[in-house]
């Protein structure tokens, strides 16, 4: 009964097996990616507001992985996760923080980096440019998580010399992605590519100034430019 068990088991995975191989295409892949993102919009902007200005947000880094399965030769469905960083336009912001709050006279900054991560699931569509040579189009939606800076602020306050700490806040947000591919087949099982995303969010950070708890909303548009390596099985 055991042996009779088993081999009922081996032939419902074969049976798997084959039914996925023949249903693959040498388009499937797995690879990695890493490059800049450029910050865009609100995240980017240097208005001034404590509560609902621009981000500060300068060019950053990010990394990635990607994989993708195609039911047939240009169709396709996958997913994509992303860490990326940003530093802050720490001269900028203290400049005007002291226009915008006459009090300070002036101000020293030390800040953390933004850290964004995305999560990303979608549809992809291949299409062949010549032999060695494709594009592909890829529309997705996740969730964006991302966190503020930490910061050290110490400056001269009405003459006197005042220090504060800011920690940074955490949100998390439904998101969608855009992106395009340009790509390169070195050999059979790898190519080499170019990809150019744009990510969007929503975010509402939550803070407690003076006691009070409010939500810094921001739109947080990020443009990434990746090469990477493709790996298809």
């Amino acid at each position: 009964m055991k042996l009779l068990f088993r081999l009922l088991i081996i032939l419902i995975v074969s049976t798997l097996n084959r039914e996925i191989v023949s249903a693959q295409h040498s388009n499937s892949f797995a690879g990695i990616r890493f490059g800049y993102a450029l910050p865009l919009g609100q995240f980017a902007s240097h208005d001034f507001d404590t509560q609902s200005g621009g981000g500060y947000a300068l060019l950053g880094k990010s990394f990635g992985a990607e994989a993708a399965w195609f039911i047939s030769p240009k169709l396709g469905f996958g997913f994509d996760i992303s860490t990326n960083s940003f530093g802050f336009a720490s001269g900028y912001y203290a400049d005007d923080f002291i226009k915008n709050i006459p009090i300070y006279t002036s101000l020293d900054l030390l800040s953390g980096p933004y850290k964004l991560t995305t999560y990303m699931a979608g549809v992809y569509y291949k299409f062949s440019l010549t032999k060695k040579f494709s594009s592909t189009v890829k529309v997705m939606g996740g969730m964006l998580r991302a966190r503020t800076p930490d910061q050290f602020f110490g400056g001269i306050e009405d003459g006197v010399r005042v220090t504060f700490w800011k920690t940074g806040s955490t949100n998390s947000q439904p998101s969608c992605l855009a992106g395009v591919s340009l790509e390169y087949r070195l050999y059979q099982q790898v190519s080499l590519l170019m990809q150019a995303d744009l990510a969007y969010a929503r975010m509402a950070f939550p803070f407690i100034n003076a006691g009070e708890r409010y939500n810094r909303v921001m739109q947080i548009p990020v443009f990434r430019l990746q090469p990477g390596i493709n790996v298809h099985f």
